[in-house]
């Protein structure tokens, strides 16, 4: 639910509610995100988004007290709530930063939770920062929380931007609050050569400018990277990170677990590492279908690929994390026709079932709701359902590795094409003739041997 602050001011919660102040409020996700949250924990409770202009924050805290259980700030009240509030915690007041207020004993006290949300995307990937050389790229309030929490593990953090004035003024900032910790600043010329860690706190690479960077390379001892965007989920500077010795996180985990961290100075809420894995899945799940249709203008999402390549279980996944439908062509074809694929190979030969495909293919892209549908492992080498599927779905390629796709067709008895004296042969065969029509047609592209990986890396590549 999202509020103008006029609408707040009549607002009468039905049961413990929660809320979020910003200006502007556009697109945001802690609602769905807290209301997973709280169903995780068994709380009943609700959390709303207020839109509340700068001059009447004060305003919004006095409804707030008597309204609310806590709150979340963000741009622009994170600094302006502060003497506002009755409290301020240590950190948070070190950071000149509120995010998340809670209301106990009549008293409001302010809290900064992205430290701890931040403190945990690292402790989930196994980075210690202790003795590290960290390169910080940004010098903004997300840059400040991440600068905090290396410098209070004992990493040694070189700040850069293309203001070399304001992240002398992050730095001293650090300085002041933190005496005697290893901060430096520097151009992007002048990186030292051995940096181990890169942290982006700068815009560059968001959404809709994918394309940008903060960096045009990584230095060679780079062993990780984190960039506090989430959309996309891969960002260009992530790219640059060779995947076989960099390891590399994008900020949505960061944004599940500072909320989490939220309720649990709010009501003293525990999660298990299980609960916030699921909750980050769906999140990811919601960013997906809101970029297949900012990104690509598109409602569907097809997964093409060899039969045995795993589109109808990622596609139920994927059906679930995203909200959308799931269809599987070949059993909506059985379905209509009342007969199985092996009888309409058997009654009316390969050519009349490729027809049908084209036929039912139209048929589904023109649903208004969009799905997710698994295609036939030859549905794509009809140039015309190639054209049919773009024109409201995003094609992507399950490039699932020969060998899983013969021990997942090793006990399939209804496939038509296979059924030949030496199945392994015609399976590669058919394989090696298929896989460039794939590789050609799809828009987008998931290789991993792991089921878990590819729903996850299906999801981040849209």
């Amino acid at each position: 639910m999202l509020l103008s602050f006029e609408e707040f001011q009549t607002f009468e919660p039905q049961r413990e509610t929660y809320a979020l102040f910003g200006y502007p409020l556009g697109h945001t996700m802690s609602p769905d995100l807290h209301a997973a949250l709280f169903a995780a924990t068994g709380r009943d409770a609700d959390y709303i988004a207020v839109t509340v202009p700068p001059e009447k924050l004060s305003d919004a805290l006095t409804l707030a007290r008597e309204k609310l259980t806590g709150i979340n700030l963000t741009i622009p009240h994170k600094k302006a709530v502060i003497p506002l509030l009755d409290e301020v915690d240590p950190s948070a007041a070190d950071l000149h930063s509120v995010n998340a207020v809670a209301f106990r004993d009549c008293k409001a006290i302010g809290f900064n939770t992205d430290i701890l949300g931040f403190a945990e995307s690292l402790e989930k990937d196994g980075i210690s920062l202790r003795g590290k050389k960290v390169l910080l790229l940004g010098y903004g309030g997300a840059a400040a929380v991440m600068a905090y929490h290396c410098l209070c593990e004992g990493a040694s953090l070189y700040i850069s931007g293309r203001n070399l004035e304001k992240a002398d003024a992050l730095r001293d900032q650090l300085v002041e609050v933190l005496p005697g910790v290893k901060c430096f600043t520097c151009t992007r010329r002048r990186i030292p050569r051995d940096i181990q860690i890169v942290l982006n706190a700068t815009p560059l690479g968001m959404f809709p400018h994918e394309d940008k960077s903060p960096l045009y390379f990584l230095p060679h001892k780079v062993s990780y990277v984190f960039d506090a965007i989430y959309n996309p989920p891969v960002t260009a500077l992530m790219k640059l990170a060779n995947p076989k010795r960099t390891k590399t996180r994008d900020g949505l985990f960061m944004l599940v677990m500072q909320a989490a961290r939220a309720q649990t100075i709010w009501y003293d809420a525990q999660f298990a590492d299980a609960a916030c894995d699921s909750i980050l899945r769906r999140m990811y799940g919601q960013m997906a279908r809101k970029r297949l249709h900012d990104k690509y203008h598109k409602r569907s999402i097809a997964l093409c690929g060899f039969m045995g390549s795993g589109k109808t279980t990622v596609g139920r996944k994927v059906a679930r994390l995203t909200g959308l439908p799931f269809i599987d062509l070949d059993r909506y074809i059985e379905a209509q026709e009342g007969m199985t694929i092996p009888e309409i190979f058997a009654q009316h030969g390969e050519p009349y079932f490729r027809d049908l495909e084209t036929k039912y293919v139209t048929e589904i892209s023109a649903r208004e709701e969009g799905c997710v549908l698994s295609l036939g492992g030859g549905t794509v080498l009809r140039p015309e359902n190639v054209e049919i599927i773009k024109r409201t779905g995003l094609l992507i390629l399950l490039d699932t590795p020969f060998f899983r796709i013969v021990k997942n067709l090793s006990h399939s008895t209804n496939r038509p094409l296979l059924e030949k004296e030496d199945k392994l042969a015609e399976t590669r065969r058919l394989y090696q003739m298929r896989k460039p029509i794939y590789d050609q047609v799809a828009d987008c592209r998931v290789r991993s041997p792991r089921l878990g990986e590819v729903v996850e890396r299906t999801l981040k590549s849209i």
